[in-house]
């Protein structure tokens, strides 16, 4: 397997030289984008493929990307990221740390207005934080840094922390403003719906929604203090068949997968995007109600029995990149290549059944644990991830483990996932790659357990390596504490990553060219404007 990973991160090497690989993005890249942006001249609508992922607002979206994506069309925060991870303004301005690194003051765009034509002052920001420290937004800001927030003047923000903490400011991206006119009087955010709940200072604003069909229907701001976003209108539509959807001209822009490439890529009408991403999918235990999980030699036996490179080739036909043990992707600048990779082997798994007591001793096929219990368990698929549950569920059996596969929609999948209602799940997303999920550490006010604790894995020495390398000083030291947790997690395996997905996007370059090099999701905000 170390092999074969080397050979991908090759090939990822190679292709970097010859084909748009935006998820590896760089700050020419972007500059290259904002060029093509600022080329693309204005297009009256773009349509893309609907679903309801809830209102737009920070209360209201469902917590996935495109309910964050779509809300990122509205509101805004104070700073934002380039695709290098530095921190550039976006309602602020400018921002400066007091000598001892305990306060920091920000001041704010001038003449910023939402767009209910009300100006935003600093009353705004302050009324945000105090208003979303008693109402927890779906995405929650860690605000336990945060000693106090205060305007001192109409544009200017002073925010005192506990400690210094160079990288204080990376917490205020996810910090959306929402206007103290709209929202002082509202004490069931989650519920609040009304046309002003969607007043942002943001490039758009929406202008219809239908949870029942999925739609959506965004339209710019006149009021928003940036660029002008190159698309007028942005509808979100249903689909059933997106490539015929796509074919008839009924979207503008899809997802494909690779036995349909040459379909488009051989036909000038069409521009295709390749991606690499680190949007992975992942195997889960729940060692609370199933104990034979909590048994390390277990868990690395499923490792050995599981062909990750077997699930690409059938699944995704290559175009994916098997997963690493150590949850991160081979392109993350803090990817510890060393740790152990669990190449496929049943024999070797075998012998780990065997070596903890988990033999057949009827005969049937499947073994039994030291209690006398077969080793059958429910895995939990959502209708994406069906096929790979069924591959999975063949590997095992050659070892003598039973699954029995159970296939449900996204978002109940999702809900039985955070209750814990579950004996192996199969989970989707883009998030993991920081390796908090295998931590007791809690990233947000809002979360009330972790995902360490839904899936019943505790180790003091996970916790204290990732707290550690969050606040190293310097990269060596990250780059150090990270090597040495990612280690730790690959020889436990709390979890197994499968593998990460590429993505390959088709648009018709007639009739919008501006979509951005860094992010292959259609909806997000950077596709439209450079603000």
């Amino acid at each position: 397997m170390k092999n074969l990973l080397k050979k991908w991160i090759a090939l990822f090497l190679a292709l970097s030289m010859i084909v748009m690989l935006p998820g590896c993005g760089s700050s020419q890249a972007k500059a290259e984008e904002e060029n093509n942006l600022e080329a693309q001249k204005q297009v009256e609508v773009i349509k893309l493929a609907g679903g309801d992922w809830g209102y737009p607002t920070p209360y209201g979206i469902y917590p996935r990307g495109p309910g964050s994506r779509k809300m990122a069309l509205i509101f805004d925060a104070l700073v934002t990221t380039d695709v290098d991870g530095n921190i550039i303004p976006r309602l602020a301005t400018e921002w400066q740390a007091s000598e001892d690194g305990l306060v920091y003051t920000l001041k704010l765009r001038p003449d910023v207005k939402w767009n209910d034509g009300e100006a935003l002052t600093a009353e705004d920001v302050v009324f945000s934080y105090d208003y979303q420290k008693t109402y927890i937004p779906v995405n929650a800001v860690d605000f336990s840094k945060v000693v106090s927030m205060e305007a001192t003047e109409s544009q200017t923000v002073n925010i005192t922390i506990t400690e210094p903490d160079p990288k204080f400011m990376s917490t205020l991206t996810s910090f959306n403003i929402i206007p103290k006119h709209v929202w002082e009087t509202v004490i069931d955010p989650n519920n609040y719906q009304d046309a002003k709940a969607v007043v942002g200072t943001g490039p758009y604003k929406l202008t219809d929604y239908s949870k029942e069909h999925g739609t959506y229907r965004f339209e710019i701001n006149e009021e928003f203090w940036g660029n002008e976003p190159k698309v007028k209108e942005i509808k979100f539509i249903p689909v059933s068949e997106e490539i015929l959807a796509f074919e008839q001209g009924e979207v503008d822009r899809i997802s494909i997968t690779p036995d349909v490439l040459d379909r488009f890529e051989s036909n000038d009408e069409y521009e295709v995007m390749q991606y690499v991403t680190s949007w992975a999918y992942r195997l889960y235990y729940n060692m609370n109600n199933e104990s034979d999980f909590a048994n390390v030699t277990f868990r690395q036996a499923l490792a050995y029995a599981i062909n990750r490179d077997q699930l690409v080739e059938k699944i995704e036909r290559g175009a994916a990149v098997p997963g690493n043990p150590g949850v991160l992707h081979p392109t993350n600048k803090l990817y510890n290549g060393a740790v152990e990779q669990y190449a496929n082997d049943p024999q070797k798994a075998e012998e780990l059944l065997d070596s903890i007591g988990f033999k057949d001793t009827d005969g049937d096929k499947i073994r039994e644990n030291d209690s006398g219990e077969k080793l059958s368990f429910t895995l939990l698929a959502d209708e994406g991830s069906t096929r790979l549950a069924e591959l999975i569920k063949q590997d095992l059996a050659l070892v003598g483990v039973e699954v029995n596969v159970q296939t449900t929609d996204t978002k109940s999948r999702d809900a039985r996932f955070a209750a814990g209602d579950f004996e192996m799940v199969i989970n989707g997303s883009g998030g993991g790659e920081d390796l908090s999920e295998v931590t007791n550490v809690k990233k947000s006010a809002k979360a009330t357990s972790t995902t360490a604790e839904v899936i019943g894995y505790n180790n003091p020495e996970v916790d204290r390596l990732y707290t550690a390398q969050l606040k190293a000083t310097g990269p060596e030291e990250q780059l150090k504490l990270s090597g040495e947790l990612q280690n730790l997690v690959a020889q436990e395996l709390p979890k197994l990553t499968l593998y990460y997905t590429n993505t390959i996007a088709v648009h018709r370059p007639k009739v919008y060219n501006g979509w951005s090099a860094d992010t292959y999701h259609n909806d997000a905000r950077i596709n439209f404007v450079a603000d």
